[in-house]
């Protein structure tokens, strides 16, 4: 990963007359964190953003055995699964080609048995709930 004025240059990013196409590259992956704390096992590479602040988007892989803290959603969060299996705290798995919604408020923790990679969008992120 490169850096450019401050802002990030991904390896699998085009750009041509203001479309944006990323392919995922994996020199692009880096940590995750919620506010400064590091997620272990988790890694994203941010994708995109609305003009006015609607939505971001960012793909997000969780290595194998992978857990997050539980943390409560400040904004709606849609999931879309590309591939492995996303499982939630109360033990549902999601599957390639599957979307999860989390409204805002709502608390859970995620994992991953054997990895997966999937697609965020959502508004805010999320806080870590101690």
């Amino acid at each position: 990963m490169t850096t450019a004025h401050d802002e990030m240059v991904l390896f699998g990013l085009n750009v041509k007359n203001g479309r944006r196409c990323y392919s995922i590259d994996e020199r692009d992956w880096q940590p995750m964190k919620i506010g400064e704390t590091v997620l272990p096992g988790f890694l994203w590479i941010p994708v995109a953003d609305d003009e006015n602040g609607a939505w971001s988007s960012y793909w997000m892989r969780l290595q194998p055995g992978a857990r997050s803290f539980e943390h409560q959603h400040d904004s709606t969060e849609l999931i879309l699964v590309l591939d492995g299996v996303f499982t939630d705290d109360d033990g549902t798995d999601f599957l390639p080609g599957q979307t999860v919604s989390y409204p805002a408020g709502s608390r859970h923790s995620t994992f991953s048995q054997d990895g997966c990679t999937v697609l965020v969008v959502a508004h805010t992120g999320s806080t870590i709930v101690s």
